[in-house]
């Protein structure tokens, strides 16, 4: 999953912004996206789009998103139908208001953000990239997933130690830390999360690559200075008491 996402989600997001013809300029709630963006989830939220269109053509806009992703997973996406022609090298604005008010139960910390323009065929047309601070709750669904990487990586590290114990012999200590890699992966992107929901970093494919690269490898070693018990060998079990003489 950690591999998937920050290589195939990235590149594909890459790619869409690449393609686009349209150049936008985006406020939320009278705030630019060039800073964080406090997303207001007690009220309407006003989201103003402007677009220039850099095509020789007419380019048809159907809708705008406002999208929220962490690791190429989708928590939350808000769409408002538009339906507008801006003409060859022509631009346009548009202002609509979003009902957030669900935004709570969904998220929750420091997520990127992204606005994006879709034309008929729903294919991203332009696209702005920003950051919000949600005060959503923690028992969101981002806070429940990851509560369950959390879960998820107790357990790989519980099994990584039970299966020291299991081996006649004992391994060395490059493949006892071996067998925690998979843990120190789900725990960096705990640690993702984690940061994220408590507003101290927002999520990015290089951060996300560097949190979860440190934890891995301070978990890898970990598990190679732990303790192994070693079998006892036959010459060391302790012999049959020799009968004693009675009085």
């Amino acid at each position: 999953m950690f591999v998937t996402s920050l290589g195939v989600f990235p590149a594909a997001a890459a790619r869409a912004g690449g393609d686009n013809t349209a150049r936008l300029s985006v406020t939320i709630d009278g705030q630019p996206l060039d800073g964080d963006v406090v997303l207001d989830l007690s009220a309407a939220t006003q989201l103003v789009v402007g677009v220039e269109n850099l095509g020789g053509s007419a380019l048809e806009v159907d809708s705008v998103r406002l999208r929220g992703a962490v690791l190429g997973l989708t928590f939350f996406d808000y769409d408002t139908r538009v339906r507008t022609t801006v003409p060859a090298r022509g631009e346009a604005a548009w202002t609509v208001d979003l009902d957030l008010r669900d935004l709570a139960g969904r998220a929750s910390g420091l997520m990127p953000i992204r606005v994006e323009i879709r034309d008929g065929d729903l294919a991203v047309a332009g696209v702005r990239d920003g950051r919000a601070r949600i005060h959503g709750s923690l028992l969101s669904t981002y806070g429940l997933f990851g509560l369950g990487l959390l879960m998820l990586a107790a357990l790989l590290a519980a099994a990584a130690v039970l299966s020291l114990g299991r081996n006649p012999l004992p391994a060395p200590s490059s493949r006892r830390g071996l067998r925690f890699v998979p843990a120190g992966c789900v725990g960096g992107l705990f640690g993702v999360f984690a940061l994220s929901a408590l507003r101290l970093v927002t999520p990015s494919p290089p951060t996300d690559f560097a949190i979860t690269l440190g934890t891995t490898l301070i978990v890898f070693g970990i598990g190679r200075q732990l303790p192994v018990a070693r079998p006892r060998r036959a010459d060391e079990k302790a012999a049959p008491t020799a009968p004693t003489a009675s009085s």
